[in-house]
């Protein structure tokens, strides 16, 4: 009984915890649940952020540095200038370039029509370029530009002052229009030919307000129209055809045929005559232009002449054409154009016969005896 009470007494006077072990514990164990929390999180942040300093030391090693930058597809435009407008330089980092946007970069130069970019192995950059086609340069109000076949225009830079040397100079085609039709035109030839071209010039003739004059840089002249700026391929086989300084070579309208003759600033001038109708207007052809008078030639330019040294006209029919003899030459020595229009002389025939009539008539007067009268 005495053990129990003394038990008992010793436990009741065993002493308590104070306070502040109390909080001291209750922080301890907030604690320990806080870092239990962020531990995980703690983790990630360091897993990332020695995966950046990873990046960072790849970023800052030669191997993640752009090696080359390789250049297609130039002809007008050297290499080092699409790469300067592409904006890469070598040891830029290589996976931070972009092939749609470097593409868009260097497409955005009025000489590129289209630009390809592609990542290669060993930190190489490929680029890969399609030009646009110029056909001259000329001058838009004072200021030198650069004309393409698409009809687009550029400023002429001293980028592009490369271009000077291998295009024509163009005069003229300011109009809209005309600027439209020439590059059209210029669509159909052969850039080596456009190479050879030193000037190209608006030039109108007697019978084409829009002819084109081309002066080759070997000399040659050519004169066509818009439409017929394609016989150009065949350049070095019609070159032959100038024989002298004074010779061009001219297009026909239907753009098929090429002839040889002298230059127009060359050519005599002729003075053409027109048909008119009794009452002093002009006559027309089919083809709504005012009839011109002909006169028959030989095969060297000569004029066929009347008896009283007129030329010979060639008559014309309700349509404006002319309506040439077929067989001119055999009636013209036989007289038949003594008075400068087509007249059948009085066939000999009749002619003979009225002369032997006339002949008997005398012969029988002269072997009649006289008829005297008898004297009474």
């Amino acid at each position: 009984m005495e053990e129990a009470v003394k038990s008992e007494t010793t436990a009741d006077t065993k002493p308590a915890k104070s306070v502040d072990t109390l909080f001291e514990e209750r922080a301890a164990e907030s604690d320990n649940e806080a870092f239990a929390e962020v531990r995980h999180s703690l983790f990630l942040r360091a897993v990332i952020l020695s995966a950046l300093i990873l990046v960072g030391l790849f970023f800052l090693s030669p191997d993640s540095k752009v090696r080359t930058v390789s250049v297609h597809g130039t002809d007008y435009l050297s290499g080092s200038y699409v790469q300067k407008i592409s904006g890469i330089s070598i040891g830029d980092a290589f996976y931070l370039q972009f092939p749609t946007a470097v593409a868009a970069r260097i497409e955005r130069d009025p000489m590129i029509e289209e630009a390809e970019v592609q990542l290669r192995r060993d930190n190489i950059i490929e680029i890969t370029v399609q030009e646009k086609q110029p056909i001259g340069y000329r001058y838009d109000e004072e200021v030198p530009t650069v004309l393409f076949t698409d009809g687009t225009v550029c400023d002429l830079t001293s980028d592009y002052m490369s271009l000077l040397s291998r295009v024509p100079f163009i005069t003229g085609f300011n109009e809209e229009n005309a600027t439209h039709l020439l590059t059209s035109g210029f669509q159909e030839i052969d850039p080596k030919v456009i190479e050879r071209m030193a000037e190209v010039i608006q030039y109108p003739l007697s019978y084409d307000d829009e002819a084109i004059e081309i002066r080759m840089r070997d000399g040659g002249i050519f004169f066509g129209n818009y439409f017929s700026l394609a016989l150009l391929n065949e350049y070095e086989t019609i070159r032959p055809m100038i024989t002298s300084d004074d010779m061009c070579i001219y297009a026909d309208n239907s753009s098929s045929v090429l002839a040889s003759r002298a230059c127009p600033w060359d050519e005599v001038e002729i003075v053409l005559e027109y048909w008119t109708d009794e009452e002093g207007n002009y006559i027309y052809n089919k083809w709504g232009d005012r009839a011109v008078r002909h006169y028959y030639q030989d095969n060297n330019g000569n004029y066929y002449l009347d008896d009283n040294g007129n030329r010979i006209l060639i008559p014309i029919d309700e349509y404006g054409s002319d309506v040439k003899d077929p067989d001119f030459l055999n009636h013209f020595f036989e007289g038949w154009y003594k008075n400068g229009v087509m007249e059948e002389p009085v066939e000999e025939e009749e002619e003979i016969a009225e002369t032997e009539e006339g002949e008997d008539t005398e012969d029988a007067s002269e072997d009649a005896e006289p008829v005297t009268e008898e004297q009474g």
